[in-house]
């Protein structure tokens, strides 16, 4: 696909509209040998490779201006299959997305995966981030029922497709790659064609609960004690129920919105997947304990998911419940910044949130720009953190810092806030989540190249994402491709 293609625009660029290209040529990958073919193509051409699914990398990693961009948006399929040795599974193509996945895992096989609300979001680059969602806290990170991945290599100059297994011998080199898509990250080792799932993936709960109750800003800016009373009390609930032993909470997940003063609310979305609402209002009861702001009905966007609905909480099936709450939102340029919680928050990292959130920003649009808090730990922290490639296996938060806008003109002012507001709430530990007791780094999926980039002395993120595996990340990468083919702002490097 040359660039006088009636689809080179669109396909040239991913969903956040900061980023674009132009690549020399975008080439659809329809099956394994399609795939094969265009990478010895771009290889002998001398063009760098990079590889889309469903185009949501938040810093453009797949942008490559006179590269060649493989496109797997058509290599979507979701079946039933067996996988090298001869074990049933659940086979995900690299260019399905969770909406794919979704529809097609319950429809045929009433299962599902643990992955991510986002419905448009690629699979292929999702799931070896880790991917993680509003079942993980009962069912674990999408990773943890992953068995193989069959990636196109390029090892020692030979392009070919490698099927690498949990069960294959340990310290092979296909083990090592296989493991490395556990949680490495996208873009680093391949074009991954198809990931292999168990074939006891978890059956989704009949129905659930969903409930969205909110704040309101103009009550919170005249008691400020309030704003702190509520984000301690989501820290302090989850801190006590998010523990690998948790008995009662396990089937809840709950994200707190503090958005901006400008858009109104501060947000409470949680779906609970029990019959009895009882826990969940006993939940709702413990996150106003001690507020004298009363919590309202919430019915419009704020930063994404939100329910339509006038009732504070409402049953019904769960499939219907993740339709509903969808949050791609609409094609925007946004930033993003991330960290894992391993305790409630210090009065310093609350004061940060109110400091910003407050803040007026005179001619600067903040109604999308929001924190996003979102539960976590329980079954997820039941795996060891050299288990797999996702190093954060205690954490009880996981914060998302967001912002959107329309208008190129106010890039610098939103990428100046929202580095402002992440440096005042890690002040204590020089602008950033440290590996500590209190925090656990950052999550590769939602990469942020303030992080530092490939080629820096010891740039943060390669400790941040991956702690202490990265060295074994760098050691399949020397394995499998020692000619660094598949790199971008963020990629495993090569060890030295």
């Amino acid at each position: 696909m040359l660039p006088n293609d009636s689809r080179y625009q669109t396909l040239s660029q991913g969903f956040n509209q900061r980023w674009s290209s132009t690549p020399a040529y975008i080439r659809l990958v329809g099956n394994e040998a399609d795939a094969v073919a265009a990478l010895r193509a771009a290889l002998d051409k001398g063009l760098r490779p990079t590889i889309r699914g469903g185009g949501h990398c938040y810093e453009g990693f797949v942008d490559n201006d006179n590269g060649v961009i493989l496109d797997l948006s058509t290599l979507r399929g979701v079946r039933a299959a067996t996988d090298k040795y001869g074990a049933s599974t659940y086979c995900v193509e690299g260019g399905a997305t969770n909406w794919d996945v979704y529809t097609t895992l319950f429809r045929k096989y009433g299962v599902t995966l643990p992955a991510g609300s986002c419905y448009s979001v690629g699979a292929g680059g999702h799931i070896c981030g880790g991917g993680y969602g509003l079942l993980s806290r009962r069912n674990g990170l999408t990773v943890d029922h992953l068995v193989q991945v069959d990636v196109v290599t390029v090892r020692a100059g030979r392009v070919e497709v490698t099927r690498a297994h949990r069960d294959d011998p340990t310290g092979s080199a296909e083990r090592d790659l296989f493991w490395a898509h556990t949680g490495g990250g996208g873009g680093n080792f391949g074009v991954v064609l198809r990931y292999h799932f168990h074939h006891q993936l978890p059956k989704p709960p009949p129905r659930v609960w969903l409930s969205s109750v909110a704040w309101p800003w103009d009550d919170l800016l005249k008691q400020p004690a309030d704003f702190r009373q509520l984000v301690n009390n989501f820290a302090a609930f989850f801190a006590e129920h998010s523990g690998k032993g948790e008995s009662i909470y396990q089937g809840l997940f709950a994200i707190l919105k503090l958005t901006h003063w400008t858009n109104g609310n501060v947000v409470l979305l949680s779906q609970w997947d029990e019959d009895d609402p009882a826990p969940l209002e006993r939940f709702l009861a413990a996150m106003e304990a001690g507020m004298k702001t009363k919590a309202t009905v919430q019915t419009h966007s704020a930063g994404g998911l939100f329910l339509p609905y006038p009732d504070k909480s409402r049953q019904m099936p769960w499939f219907q419940a993740t339709m509903t709450l969808n949050g791609s939102g609409d094609n925007q340029r946004g930033k993003y910044k991330s960290a894992y919680h391993r305790r409630p928050f210090t009065p310093a990292q609350v004061d940060g949130f109110w400091e910003w959130l407050t803040k007026n920003v005179p001619g600067v649009d903040l109604t999308q720009t929001l924190v996003q808090i979102d539960s976590y730990g329980c079954r997820i922290n039941e795996r060891k953190p050299t288990e797999d490639a996702v190093p954060q296996r205690d954490s009880i938060m996981k914060l998302q810092y967001q912002t959107y806008w329309t208008d190129p003109a106010q890039d610098t002012a939103h990428l100046d806030y929202l580095r402002g507001l992440y440096r005042d709430v890690y002040k204590a530990t020089g602008g950033i989540p440290e590996i500590n007791t209190d925090t656990d780094g950052a999550y590769v999926n939602y990469p942020d190249t303030d992080l530092g980039v490939a080629g820096q002395p010891n740039p943060a993120y390669q400790r941040l994402y991956y702690k202490q595996n990265y060295s074994r990340l760098q050691r399949a990468k020397k394995t499998w491709d020692d000619k660094n083919v598949f790199h971008h702002a963020q990629s495993i490097t090569l060890p030295s």
